[in-house]
């Protein structure tokens, strides 16, 4: 039976973590009296699943990670010298005196300096706040927490302070400076912290600050006060900088690292620079292997605490920046995925169905019009529209309506005149109009009631109808069905176009009928269904509900027409402008009241706008005249009298269609030049 191999961890294996910009490096070191170094890697910054799954080939079983100076609190402080053991407790207490147990245990590591020799020691003191974290560095599982241990850098730079001058590590982009100085009072530590920004006056306020914490550690060094500025010098011309980075070590910075520890890396002796970029991962090494192993053992998680799925989740969405993209992704999610599922089910039934999606469509549209339509007959309100062109269609020619009355409960009652035709005598157009009423199926069982005739023929009748289906399209045949041609194009012929506009009687009399073919869509009834028409006599009653007769003779009475016996006006009958006596056009100064005439100008012509036709208000406005301009001169020798005359002649202008732009214009500008003539001389 074969032996299985099992790649077991390697306790004597420890890896140093450094990240340095968006690097990662990493430092392989066998423990022992003399730390061995077995491999260096620099990796990517965002390969850390990699550098993870390299180390765990390598069976390293002692993971720790480098914290910045800017996460990290220094204290220092001296006893009598005596046993260690005792020292320590003596060091602990003075630690929870200091932090009053704001910092748990395993966040604190505790240390004693060498002995030089004095009668006093150094104890020194780091701890690592809970509000301090490297979540924005690095990102561990709970279980790889387990194997991972942070070294303050602080720490490191206990090993590289040698020299006259202080050992500095500074990194801009994690805002850490840590500075380790030796002088006769002792080791001077600084851990520091300053603005990170990237633009000019960031850089220099962070060079200011790199200086101020090398001055106040010579200060605390015991250093003269009249040398200071001198090392500050000294420091900032012997340091290295790099992109991000400030680091100034001693000279003999290979001989301090190679006293504690040995490499097998073929570029510690082939590269002069490489123990001096590697310096701080080295030291910490030394830091982890050596009697200030204290000081490289700090945990984020307390030894023994199992950490839950919900306290890492809180922990790992902690970080402001990774909560504000979770959150951005769930509101795009959330709000874009009901629309992505509806547009991919409507796909999916359309290919399976490419043929009845039209269909489908037609019958909602036809379902939601029958809705519409049963809506509207629930309201109890009748098509008036609708009744009134059917009406119309069952007029016969020799018929003059003069009132018309609908209503849900009594019906229809029609009052009007009957005039014999030819051959038709006037009784018999009444009750052809009754029979016709009756076969359009939309009125039933019509009444009707007259008057005997004059002498002239003429009858006066009534005629009563309940209105049984009122929304029933009747089939007219063409000869009386007044959308296909109206009764002024059968009796008179089509009308021609006059200045691209459409014969006022032509189109009056099309909009009369334009009920005769009602369309299934319900139109939006009004309660007018339930009021009178109005009484005889009022013209704008007889061209609402005048019949197929009185479109015949008066083309121009359909409700948009003039009122009756206002006829439109050619240029060939329109009078011409006032003159004045030498044969010009009279000036607004001179005759200002000649604007108001009704033939100074020709009116419009088109079918909409004010000489369209509305009465005799209508047909004044369409008459109106369009003054000609005047100078300034000409306007300050006219009374008040006369500027109110000219400003009613060029409001009356303002009002017509048919004005082009440039000609609108000058009257708008004249206009406003009266109005501000009128307000200063008021």
């Amino acid at each position: 039976m074969k032996q299985q191999t099992q790649n077991a961890p390697d306790d004597q294996l420890l890896a140093v973590v450094e990240r340095r910009s968006d690097r990662l490096r990493v430092v392989l070191v066998r423990k022992g009296d003399r730390p061995t170094v077995l491999e260096t890697r620099d990796l990517n910054g965002s390969d850390q699943s990699g550098m993870l799954s390299w180390l765990e080939s390598q069976r390293c079983a002692d993971i720790r990670v480098i914290l910045p100076a800017s996460s990290t609190i220094v204290r220092q402080t001296t006893m009598p010298s005596g046993i260690p053991s005792h020292m320590i407790a003596a060091l602990r207490l003075q630690a929870e005196g200091m932090f009053l147990g704001s910092i748990p245990s395993h966040r604190m590591g505790l240390a004693l300096l060498p002995d030089t020799g004095d009668a006093e020691r150094q104890g020194v003191i780091l701890a690592w706040p809970n509000s301090q974290s490297t979540t924005r560095d690095f990102e561990f599982s709970p279980k790889q927490e387990k194997l991972i241990r942070y070294v303050p850098e602080v720490a490191a730079m206990i090993v590289l302070a040698a020299g006259d001058l202080p050992a500095v590590a500074a990194d801009r982009r994690a805002g850490s400076i840590a500075i380790a100085m030796r002088s006769p009072k002792g080791l001077v530590l600084r851990a520091t912290r300053e603005a990170v920004g990237d633009d000019a006056a960031s850089v220099e306020a962070w060079n200011d600050g790199l200086r101020n914490a090398i001055a106040e550690t010579a200060l605390n060094a015991g250093i003269e006060p009249a040398r200071v500025a001198a090392i500050v010098a000294e420091t900032e011309a012997a340091s290295q900088q790099g992109k991000d980075t400030t680091t100034m070590l001693d000279p003999g910075i290979r001989e301090i690292l190679g006293a504690a520890l040995q490499a097998k890396v073929d570029a510690a002796t082939t590269d002069s620079d490489w123990w001096r970029d590697w310096a701080i991962p080295l030291a910490a090494a030394v830091v982890a292997c050596g009697p200030l192993a204290e000081l490289a053992k700090f945990k984020r998680l307390e030894e023994g605490a199992k950490s839950s799925n919900v306290e890492y989740l809180i922990r790992r969405y902690s970080d402001p920046a990774r909560a504000l993209r979770v959150c951005v992704a769930a509101v795009v999610v959330l709000g874009l995925a009901p629309i992505a599922f509806a547009w991919t089910r409507g796909k999916i039934i359309e290919w399976k169905l490419p043929e009845s999606a039209g269909a489908f469509e037609k019958n909602q549209r036809e379902i939601e019009l029958r809705i519409s339509h049963y809506r509207e007959l629930g309201k109890r309100a009748l098509p008036v529209a609708k009744i009134l062109g059917d009406l119309a269609c069952c007029t016969p020619d020799g018929i003059e309506i003069e009132s018309i009355q609908v209503s849900a409960n009594q019906g229809l009652i029609v009052r009007g005149i009957s005039k014999a035709k030819s051959d038709t005598s006037a009784e018999n157009l009444i009750t052809e109009m009754a029979s016709l009423m009756d076969a359009s199926q939309v009125f039933e069982k019509t009444r009707t009631r007259w008057d005997p005739g004059d002498g002239r023929g003429v009858v006066k009748f009534d005629i009563e109808a309940p209105v049984v289906r009122p929304t029933l399209r009747s089939e007219f045949p063409e000869l009386r069905d007044w959308s296909v041609k109206t009764l002024a194009q059968r009796k008179f012929g089509a009308a021609e176009e006059d200045d691209g506009g459409a014969d006022i009687g032509a189109t009056s009399a099309g909009g009369a009928a334009s009920g005769a073919r009602p369309t299934t869509e319900p139109a939006e009834i009004t309660d007018a269904a339930t009021n009178s028409a109005t009484t005889a006599g009022d013209p704008t009653t007889l061209a609402t509900a005048s019949g197929s007769n009185d479109l015949a003779e008066k083309p121009s009475t359909s409700v948009s027409g003039p009122a009756r016996g206002i006829g439109r006006r050619t240029e060939a009958t329109a009078p011409k402008p006032a003159t004045g006596a030498d044969g010009g056009a009279t000036s607004p100064s001179t005759s200002p009241s000649t604007a108001t005439g009704t033939g100074a100008t020709t009116p419009t012509t088109g079918s909409t706008g004010a000489g369209s036709g509305g009465g005799p208000a209508a047909a004044a406005l369409a008459n109106s005249v369009v003054p000609d301009s005047f100078t300034d001169e000409e306007l300050r020798a006219m009374t008040r009298d006369q500027a109110r005359g000219l400003l009613a002649d060029f409001s009356r202008a303002k009002r017509r269609q048919d004005l082009d732009a440039e000609t609108r214009k000058r009257i708008d500008d004249d206009f406003k030049r009266i109005l501000e003539f009128l307000k200063s001389t008021t």
